[in-house]
């Protein structure tokens, strides 16, 4: 049911995004064997996508230590995508990557909540091709 609903979040933010930014971003339908990020395509960052019924600040903290490690490995820029029932889309990003020169420091600590259409905002700021 979970693996279900996640998979549904991944499409749902996929869509949303694309509205946002274009066509390009795509479903990484071998993340769960290799371990990688959900959504690929979008700028210079790696996407941890969670959809759960209520989020608490200790499963933040656990995803967005999983976020940092997955976009490690992928030489991208974390950010992790949740969305609680009957809530909008929210994207945890590393305060470095909305302003340049705090860190980047590791931890949930030293990120920010920004809505989807910021998010989309501070890619198209910093660019669609990885760096």
């Amino acid at each position: 049911m979970s693996r279900t609903k996640g998979a549904a979040g991944e499409r749902e933010l996929r869509r949303l995004l694309e509205a946002e930014l274009g066509p390009g971003i795509s479903r990484n339908l071998s993340q769960t064997r290799d371990g990688g990020h959900d959504l690929t395509g979008v700028g210079p960052f790696a996407i941890e996508v969670k959809r759960y019924k209520r989020a608490t600040a200790s499963m933040l903290a656990a995803w967005w230590t999983q976020a940092e490690a997955q976009a490690e490995s992928a030489g991208l820029r974390p950010a992790l995508a949740w969305r609680e029932d009957r809530a909008p889309w929210r994207v945890l990003v590393r305060l470095a990557d909305v302003r340049p020169g705090l860190g980047p420091w590791p931890g949930i600590e030293w990120t920010a909540a920004v809505t989807l259409p910021a998010f989309a905002a501070l890619v198209r700021e910093t660019g669609r091709a990885v760096r």
